[in-house]
């Protein structure tokens, strides 16, 4: 069953890496936000989206990361909104991962997964409009170049996409700096709208001002830190795998990143290195 959050928002949230998939049946619109991810969890959140008849429709893709996208085939009628960088995501390395992910698992697809095309595309900002409310979607570049936030905001919700989870510290597929100035459009967003429950793509909702606020000083001070202290072992002339290994031992929330986090960690090491590298 899913989580009711609002009148008409409700919320699923996957077996695999706490994922979350939203839908909002809306008198206007009915609307899912990155459905996912195996296809038993897909149809039960499709069978729902069905419940209400609606000419409006629409499947929102938060980013083009295989694990938001897999499951839009089964909204048939529905108009696809994206961002206009998904149209130059890296596809095959996206479906290199969700074969991998599906070969381990032994998840068979019936309906064989097709990259999304979105019909409906935007630059900077654009409007979905609701009955007593509209959502308002944003640019957020950094965790990819095609991040988008979405903003209920009668509701006072964002939905993140892969920000501000309470599960994973940020991890920067795209560009430090940018993943920076996200980190403050969401402050702004959050204080401007009047935000007070975010919505992860992978974890638990953060509800209320002070879990807001700490989620953001937590992945500001990572993202400060780990550029920082790499920029200051680079001046120093130490070598790429010398800063790598510094910074392996780099805190999140002050604790120690280990296990399956730290190849992601390593993953955003390497990316500073080359940012200081090109600059």
């Amino acid at each position: 069953m899913p989580y009711r959050m609002a009148p008409d928002i409700y919320i699923y949230q996957s077996s695999i890496w706490q994922t979350n998939s939203v839908v909002i049946l809306n008198q206007t619109a009915n609307i899912v936000i990155d459905p996912c991810y195996f296809p038993a969890e897909v149809r039960v959140i499709a069978d729902f989206f069905n419940r209400k008849r609606s000419f409006n429709r629409y499947v929102i893709f938060t980013h083009s990361d295989f694990d938001h996208i897999v499951g839009y085939q089964y909204f048939k009628n529905t108009k696809l909104v994206a961002h206009d960088e998904f149209a130059f995501c890296d596809r095959d390395s996206q479906l290199v991962q969700l074969r991998e992910i599906d070969q381990t698992y032994y998840v068979h697809r019936t309906i064989p997964f097709v990259f999304p095309e979105p019909e409906i595309t935007f630059r900077n900002d654009c409007r979905i409009p609701l009955k007593e409310d509209e959502l308002v979607l944003f640019h957020a570049p950094g965790h990819t170049g095609d991040c988008i936030f979405i903003i209920s905001p009668a509701r006072g919700v964002m939905f993140a996409g892969d920000y501000l989870s309470n599960l994973e510290f940020p991890f920067v597929n795209f560009s430090t700096a940018a993943y920076k100035r996200t980190l403050d459009l969401a402050e702004k967003l959050v204080r401007d709208y009047n935000i007070t429950s975010i919505v992860p793509g992978h974890g638990d909702i953060a509800v209320g001002k002070d879990e807001i606020t700490g989620r953001l000083e937590n992945d500001r001070e990572y993202l400060l830190v780990l550029t920082e202290w790499a920029q200051d072992l680079f001046v120093q002339g130490l070598q790429a795998r010398e800063i790598a290994e510094v910074l392996a031992g780099l805190k999140y929330r002050n604790r120690p990143i280990e296990g399956a986090m730290l190849k992601m960690h390593m993953e955003n090491i390497k990316l500073v290195i080359s940012e200081l590298q090109t600059f």
